[in-house]
């Protein structure tokens, strides 16, 4: 029995909404991922990593996201949620575990493996309007909030244990669809970029309805910058952005995984030891949507997505 079908059959376990592809952690307690977190830290690293700054940090992204941080206003983007810089925090942290699992790899510091996981936990921060741009929609930020977020990041790291790698804080860029890294990134650099960057796309399109989110929230936030919405744009429908769903996971993600980032998301197969429900969870979706789209019946599609802030 499937994972998460066998949590939710139990009774009182996690709804499979609310459940990451293992099953295993609910992705909207920010209490379970620090937990999920530290449990791999503290197996990894002992006490040589600093775990009152992952406890902080999670405290301080649901603060942001939940308008209590100050300089910045309450997230009011639909696909880019709470949720999903959680969960993106958490993958990171998986992956890293695969990491020292793998043979033949350059281990990777106590420092650098917290940087990793606080860069994850942030990597949508530039999307969050700060307190003078109460006018913006946040999804217009879109284009810009990747360095937004790393002048975020350069700042607030300044301020912790972390401050020696605040400079490192662009390894945020590599979640941009479009960035190349170029060669003035060391492989280490690339590694750990690799790493985010992964667990940025795997996250949001491993979720259980990320079909009806493409459908009911992504092309809503696509439309603020005119990728949406109307007849000359990319995505004059919903219809069409679903439609050309299984192009883009042919085309830009199998790109930015396996050669962008070198197939980083192997060590995720390391890190449970039996399979990737991450991609298993993608190619359910894709399925599906194999099923519906000759007659572009989007009612098929019932699953009822919710914004967690």
């Amino acid at each position: 029995m499937d994972a998460i079908v066998a949590i939710a059959a139990d009774g009182p376990g996690l709804r499979p909404r609310q459940a990451d592809p293992t099953g295993e952690v609910d992705l909207e307690d920010p209490c379970a991922i620090e937990k999920a977190i530290r449990a791999i830290f503290d197996r990894l690293y002992g006490d040589a990593y600093d775990a009152l700054l992952l406890a902080n940090a999670i405290q301080d992204i649901v603060a942001a996201y939940r308008g209590s941080h100050p300089g910045l206003l309450r997230c009011d983007t639909l696909y880019h949620d709470l949720r999903h810089a959680l969960e993106t925090g958490l993958t990171t942290a998986r992956l890293l575990d695969g990491h020292a699992k793998a043979a033949d790899v350059e281990p990777i510091d106590a420092p650098h493996a917290l940087l990793c996981v606080l860069l994850a936990l942030f990597h949508d921060i530039g999307l969050l309007r700060r307190e003078t741009e109460a006018h913006v929609w946040g999804p217009a930020l879109i284009p810009t909030h990747e360095e937004r977020g790393v002048e975020f990041m350069q700042r607030y790291l300044s301020w912790t244990s972390l401050a020696p790698l605040a400079h490192q804080s662009r390894l945020i860029l590599a979640t941009k669809l479009a960035y190349k890294m170029t060669d003035a990134w060391t492989p280490f650099e690339r590694r750990l970029a690799g790493m985010v960057a992964t667990a940025d796309l795997l996250s949001q399109c491993s979720d259980r309805c990320y079909l009806e989110k493409c459908r009911d929230f992504l092309f809503v936030e696509f439309t603020a910058v005119g990728l949406a919405g109307a007849a000359d744009s990319l995505y004059p429908d919903p219809e069409t952005l679903l439609a050309k769903t299984p192009g883009f996971f042919a085309g830009i993600f199998r790109q930015r995984l396996d050669e962008e980032f070198r197939g980083v998301y192997r060590l995720l197969d390391l890190h449970t030891g039996q399979g990737n429900p991450w991609q298993e969870s993608i190619q359910r979706s894709l399925d599906f949507l194999e099923v519906i789209l000759p007659t572009r019946d989007l009612s098929r599609l019932r699953r009822q997505p919710q914004t967690f802030v």
